[in-house]
This record gives structure tokens, C-alpha cells and sequence, in this order.
């Protein structure tokens, strides 16, 4: 299976081969870019029926207030998937967990998630995470 690449903005988006979705961000990220992030991880946790994703937030600049909105509109009724978070400091930990909190709740969905230090260790434990749903 071959690697799929994209950018949203200044984002980057890869989907490699086992499910595993690396999303790199890069700046703020603007209204429109969320809905369209989301767009593309949705289209595949459904048509996989689940998802492992790491997201490297270490060079991110934040959420504005549009696209925290955003998220919102994702489907009602979303597989389980498993979030890596790498480069989250403190007070960015507190706010994804509200958010993720809050997206389980309006979609239903089981959102498995953890922060790191690392790439290498966000990818071990969602190694793990994928022997545990296999």
C-alpha cells in the first residue's frame, strides 16, 4: 500500500499503510482548515471502520476560535480511533481533552488518546493500541 500525502494550509496530512493517519501542524490553525482536517479523517475512520492517528503539534499555533467550531459538524456516529498527541505543552493538554471529551460526546465515538514527548513513542503506543483492537 503506498503512502497518501496532502497539505491543508500549512498542515501536512499522511496517511500511511496499517491505518495510521500523521497529521503535522504547523502555525495557527484558521477557519476552514479544521472542517477540511476533519473531513479527510472522518472519510477514512468510516470507510476503515477505525483509525490510529498522531498528531505532532509541536510546531502548532493554536486554534481560532472559527475552527474550534468546526468540529461540530463531524458525524454523529464515528468508529473508534486512537489519538497520539506529540509536543502538547500543559495547558494545550487541557484544552484537546476537553475537546476530544466533547467530540465523544456529540459523535458517539471511543477516543483513545495520550500525549508524548516523541514521535517514537506516540508510534509505539499506538502500535500497541493496534495489536489490542486487532
Amino acid at each position: 500500500m503506498s503512502v497518501e500525502e496532502t497539505w491543508v494550509g500549512r498542515h501536512y496530512v499522511r496517511f500511511e499503510p496499517g491505518d495510521l493517519l500523521v497529521m503535522e501542524f504547523h502555525g495557527p490553525i484558521l477557519p476552514g482548515e479544521m472542517a477540511a482536517l476533519a473531513r479527510l479523517t472522518d472519510e477514512r475512520l468510516l470507510a476503515r471502520g477505525r483509525l490510529f492517528v498522531l498528531c505532532d503539534i509541536s510546531d502548532a499555533g493554536g486554534f481560532s476560535h472559527g475552527s474550534r467550531h468546526e468540529l461540530r459538524d463531524r458525524p454523529r456516529k464515528l468508529p473508534p480511533h486512537f489519538v497520539a498527541y506529540v509536543g502538547a505543552p500543559a495547558p494545550v493538554r487541557v484544552v484537546l481533552d476537553l475537546v476530544i471529551r466533547a467530540t465523544s460526546s456529540l459523535t458517539g465515538a471511543k477516543i483513545a488518546h495520550r500525549f508524548f514527548e516523541t514521535q517514537a513513542k506516540a508510534r509505539a503506543w499506538l502500535g500497541e493500541m493496534h495489536t489490542k483492537a486487532a
